[in-house]
């Protein structure tokens, strides 16, 4: 699974940093709990979608739709990301995570009863149990804010894959406190501003500001890692990180505030950095020596194409006449191409290639050179892994039409088909986890994860 260093570096060329090995945080097992727990939320967002496909012709402030999309967004894709987080922070920096075991227990725990307890409150219309939700998720996202940033002034690695953290995880804290406010003053209002304004606002501190800069960064770790082949374009790297921070801190006042002109600078200067970042990708996946891609590396790429296609879509509603006729259908469009689309293909794709290393180094790695083990790319299923792409790129597709065309017969078949990819995909993520069960190792120290290596 390690990714060669190239032999010379050309002009643009970067090594990957040198660093000592890290040990698997908590044996591997808090960060597959935060990802199986996020998996647990997918699972129940594909149901609910396919039970209910009335929910995608709904307004988007609609408090089942807010529901929906926290389930999707905290429930689903903010836990995977914790959990991949926490594993791959320490291995890129070159240094263990600076936060004891124990306190990352309480944040799953926290975490998982704040985003429970979220969801059902959106859905029920409880407001007043919507801040203390919040409040549990904010208390978790100080605890990562805390962590990463220790582990980060530890370390010695400044790139732009290092720094994607701790600016990742600022605007996680900064989101779910403003989330907070927001569920007050639906109680007890005391902001002079449209609700409809916050919460894109508050909706576009956590996509752009945690989860873009995130894959930003770790990207141009795991693209090289992966396909053996090695960073490109590095300068491009950081104006793509840099813009998006810089058209975020334009983008969210304007919104909030509803300045047209500040929030249309905001999403030209957030699409200038997705384009940087776009070049600094493409050229990275050109220098690849595993030229076949497999499921898993499909569906980021795929995601990546619709992250900017998205990002077209979002750009032109931000100049479209206030209470235009195309305005809500456009909203619903954006919001299907960004959650089930981009971030969901990019995270479960990366997840094809995470989970399988973890239960490796969990299952097998204190027993390689004593006994026969498999290779890491064995305990998967390649037939599953291409069965679900396929099953989620037709629901995306279903799912995109019923928006275009107001159907909700569409939409019905989009969430089945999403379901089925959604059971094909949890299918294969078993398969994987049951070779924890059926080769139990004896307490040992947990293997080291070397620095090429997740």
């Amino acid at each position: 699974m390690e990714a060669g260093s190239p032999r010379s570096v050309a002009p643009e060329t970067v090594r990957p940093a040198r660093s000592t090995a890290v040990p698997l945080v908590a044996g591997a097992r808090l960060p597959l709990a935060f990802i199986v727990f996020g998996l647990a939320g997918l699972a129940a967002a594909a149901c609910w979608m396919a039970l209910e496909p009335s929910l995608l012709g709904l307004p988007h402030l609609h408090p089942r739709v807010v529901a929906l999309v926290h389930l999707w967004l905290p429930g689903f894709l903010l836990s995977v990301c914790i959990g991949a987080l926490y594993q791959l922070m320490p291995v890129v920096l070159g240094a263990p995570l600076a936060m004891r075991v124990s306190v990352l227990w309480i944040h799953f725990g926290l975490h998982a009863v704040g985003a429970i307890l979220l969801v059902a409150a959106f859905a029920h219309g409880r407001f007043e149990w919507v801040g203390a939700g919040g409040t549990l998720i904010s208390a978790g996202a100080v605890i990562v804010f805390t962590a990463v940033l220790r582990t980060f002034l530890a370390a010695k690695r400044r790139d732009a894959p290092a720094w994607c953290f701790p600016l990742a995880t600022g605007w996680l804290a900064a989101t779910v406190l403003f989330g907070i406010a927001l569920a007050i003053n639906r109680r007890w209002p005391w902001l002079p501003l449209s609700a409809a304004d916050l919460l894109r606002a508050h909706a576009h501190l956590g996509l752009a500001g945690f989860f873009l800069t995130l894959l930003q960064g770790t990207t141009f770790q795991l693209i090289p890692m992966f396909t053996m082949g090695s960073l490109r374009r590095p300068r491009l790297v950081w104006a793509g990180l840099l813009a998006t921070q810089a058209g975020l801190i334009t983008l969210t006042p304007g919104l909030a505030w509803n300045v047209s002109l500040l929030t249309q600078i905001g999403a030209l200067i957030l699409a200038t950095g997705i384009l940087c970042s776009a070049l600094a990708f493409r050229a990275t996946l050109g220098t690849r020596r595993r030229k076949a891609l497999e499921p898993g590396l499909k569906a980021f790429v795929l995601g990546a194409f619709i992250l900017a296609v998205a990002t077209v879509v979002g750009t032109a509603l931000t100049f479209m006449p206030p209470g235009h006729a195309w305005a809500q259908q456009g909203i619903a469009v954006y919001g299907i191409l960004i959650i089930p689309g981009a971030l969901s293909l990019v995270v479960l794709g990366m997840l094809c290639k995470i989970i399988p290393f973890l239960v490796w180094m969990r299952a097998y790695g204190p027993k390689v050179g004593k006994q026969p083990v498999p290779l890491a790319t064995a305990l998967a299923s390649r037939p599953l892994e291409q069965g679900w792409l396929i099953a989620h790129v037709a629901g995306l597709g279903l799912l995109f039409a019923s928006s275009i065309f107001s159907s909700e017969k569409l939409a019905l078949a989009g969430g089945i088909t999403l379901l089925i990819a959604t059971g094909l995909f949890i299918s294969n993520v078993w398969r994987v986890l049951a070779h924890l069960r059926d080769n139990r190792t004896p307490p040992l120290p947990s293997p080291a994860v070397p620095a090429r290596s997740l």
